[in-house]
């Protein structure tokens, strides 16, 4: 008791020990809390934390920072895991075959494996190149934007064999690489092709881009993202 309380205020003795033991329980945490103090002390006034505590805060912080830029860059923006389905083919496209916003023609082609409409392999991402275009940093550009939507990415030689475009599945490390053969070149003469041509194509099988002479730094990820939306 204080030395300062009045004696008239009950002094209640319990009969088992075992009531006190919340009293006990509460000054184990204080001890606990004081000896953690001491340590805390012991360590911030010795001359190795004084040399180390300033550059082992800027290396925390630069490790924070970067930590959270690396969620926000991986996390932050997702992205779809599979590829977008096709839709019925448009019944009423908005404009001619041949032209943007219009079908894609009735061109049959032929794949590493057997020959199909091009029309089947929507959507995707298509590039039209010429014979011999030695153009493989455009494609590697074209195939990492189509990969960062899961869309298949079609490349379409204007031949009945080209083993330049052949071989690109193996060379571009992208997403999923499609090499057509257009025996006859009509894809190319639809589009007036000139250099490498690239169409959008949508699940529906109309063209929602159009572009010729596309370079590297030509950047399609709007169009892609906005019909994959």
């Amino acid at each position: 008791m204080p030395d300062d309380a009045p004696w008239i205020e009950p002094v209640v003795v319990p009969d088992d020990l075992r009531e006190l033991q919340a009293d006990i329980d509460a000054y184990h945490r204080e001890q606990r809390l004081a000896g953690r103090r001491r340590i805390l002390h012991r360590l911030a006034g010795s001359r190795a934390w004084r040399r180390t505590a300033l550059p082992l805060a800027v290396v925390s912080s630069a490790l924070a920072l970067a930590g959270v830029v690396f969620t926000i860059l991986t996390v932050g923006q997702q992205r779809p895991t599979t590829a977008p389905l096709p839709a019925p083919t448009a019944t009423a496209p908005a404009a001619a075959v041949g032209e943007r916003f219009g079908l894609l023609p009735d061109v049959s082609v032929a794949t590493l494996g057997a020959p199909m409409k091009i029309v089947e392999l929507r959507p995707a991402l298509v590039a039209m190149v010429p014979l011999h275009c030695d153009c493989k940093p455009v494609l590697a550009s074209l195939a990492g934007q189509a990969a960062e939507v899961a869309m298949p990415f079609v490349v379409v030689a204007p031949a009945a064999q080209d083993a330049e475009v052949a071989a690109l599945a193996g060379q571009l490390h992208h997403g999923d690489v499609v090499p057509v053969f257009d025996a006859a070149a009509t894809l190319a003469d639809t589009y007036d092709a000139s250099g490498v041509t690239v169409l959008v194509v949508a699940p529906d099988g109309t063209v929602d881009f159009l572009q010729r002479d596309v370079s590297s730094s030509t950047r399609f990820e709007l169009y892609l993202q906005q019909m994959v939306a």
